[in-house]
């Protein structure tokens, strides 16, 4: 740990304010990631081009945000975290008001890559917040909440912006959006207490290389990450194709569908918030192994039976345990990762959005080979595999030191 982290000073840290700000920057990075996908036939139609084409914005933006989390997090263990976080808000808010303009798909697709860098900086800087603000339980807590904050982007978020879009159409919908990503980078300024150290050194290449160095050299970190990437890719590997599985081989109808999601965002919520109790912080490791094991089995059974009864319980289920996954993988990381905060928690991230084009990919690619039978027998594989990692024993070598603890503590 240098001298020149800029950690927050420890005054009003931890406050209830703090941790609302946080939660209201991971949500908006949810809302901001599906703000356009229920408009996609009106965008579509507004725009002349087609749905699939509408949909190759989000996964640009899901790409370029992956590697994007491989520089911010180095970035603002140098430059500061809540100034960068502040900066990620504004991005997203600067593409919301595009999307309310834009008069075509290539303007779009320009928006992307705002909205990549916005997500990248969102997403792994609230968790880092939450991991640097705060500590001992509450560390975990703060983690849950944040965490549990993007699915409820997917479940307040999305149906408050489809009512605009209803009322109103898209563009103003849109427009709304950008307006409360405003307000939160306000809040973000004036609710977050400033960076303690902001470093003068130019950023090179280096600092990246010297920032991953420590995590390269520490398996059991590694092996956390690892997870993270598998966790995304059995759990969005389904939701890629939920719609589909539900319509095709259920037969639910669109409106019965939206329903059926948002149970899933809701169980995915609370999964998150057990995430941050006293029973997971005892063992997370054992928690994050069965949560993966029993998460796999949920979606290999509900995607083979494919009956209404078992879908809506194995299937929502299998979105609480990979939620409590992810919760316990964070606060493993806040704890025991021998890299600055920063640079973890934005790679953790950046794995994330790397683990959900996979899982999209190869939900894809099973789906092609052998319907949804493949794939109710081919991604809870990789919840096995994540499940193994959980459970590989550690090192024997002293543990490494608090490394979030270390960074409250310099002077």
């Amino acid at each position: 740990m240098n001298a020149t982290t800029p950690t927050p000073t420890a005054a009003d840290t931890g406050s209830p304010i703090v941790l609302a700000t946080l939660c209201l920057a991971a949500f908006l990075a949810a809302v901001s990631f599906f703000a356009t996908t229920p408009f996609f036939p009106d965008i579509a139609s507004d725009l002349d081009t087609t749905v699939p084409l509408l949909g190759q914005a989000v996964t640009l933006s899901l790409v370029i945000s992956a590697v994007l989390g491989l520089v911010v997090g180095p970035a603002a263990d140098q430059y500061g975290y809540r100034r960068l976080l502040f900066g990620g808000v504004l991005a997203i808010a600067v593409y919301l008001g595009g999307v309310a303009v834009m008069p075509s798909l290539p303007v779009l697709l320009g928006l992307s890559v705002i909205s990549a860098f916005g997500d990248a900086l969102v997403f792994g800087l609230s968790l880092t917040l939450a991991s640097v603000l705060f500590s001992g339980p509450a560390r975990r807590r703060a983690i849950s909440w944040t965490i549990a904050s993007l699915s409820t982007g997917a479940i307040a978020g999305i149906p408050i912006l489809t009512t605009i879009g209803d009322l109103a159409g898209w563009r103003v919908a849109a427009a709304t959006a950008a307006g409360a990503a405003l307000l939160i980078a306000w809040l973000v300024l004036v609710a977050l207490p400033p960076d303690r150290h902001r470093s003068a050194a130019r950023f090179h290449m280096r600092t990246i290389l010297d920032a991953y160095a420590p995590l390269v050299a520490d398996p059991p970190s590694l092996r956390l990450l690892a997870i993270t990437t598998l966790r995304a890719l059995w759990a969005l590997g389904v939701i890629t194709y939920l719609g589909a599985f539900l319509d095709e081989e259920i037969g639910l109808s669109t409106r019965e569908i939206g329903w059926f999601y948002m149970v899933g965002g809701t169980a995915s919520t609370i999964g998150g918030l057990l995430g941050g109790t006293r029973l997971v912080g005892s063992s997370p490791r054992l928690t994050i192994g069965a949560a993966s094991l029993a998460g796999g089995v949920a979606i290999g059974v509900g995607l083979w039976v494919a009956t209404l009864p078992v879908a809506l319980v194995l299937l929502p289920l299998s979105a609480a345990l990979g939620s409590m996954c992810n919760v316990a993988v964070a606060s493993l990381l806040a704890t025991e990762s021998p890299a600055q905060p920063g640079t973890t928690m934005a790679l953790n991230a950046s794995l994330l959005n790397f683990g959900a084009a996979l899982g999209a990919a190869a939900g894809g690619a099973l789906l092609a080979i052998g319907g949804f039978g493949a794939m109710a027998v081919g991604l809870p594989l990789f919840a096995v595999a994540g499940a193994v990692l959980a459970w590989w024993p550690r090192r024997l070598a002293p543990a490494t030191g608090d490394a979030c603890e270390q960074a409250l503590r310099i002077t």
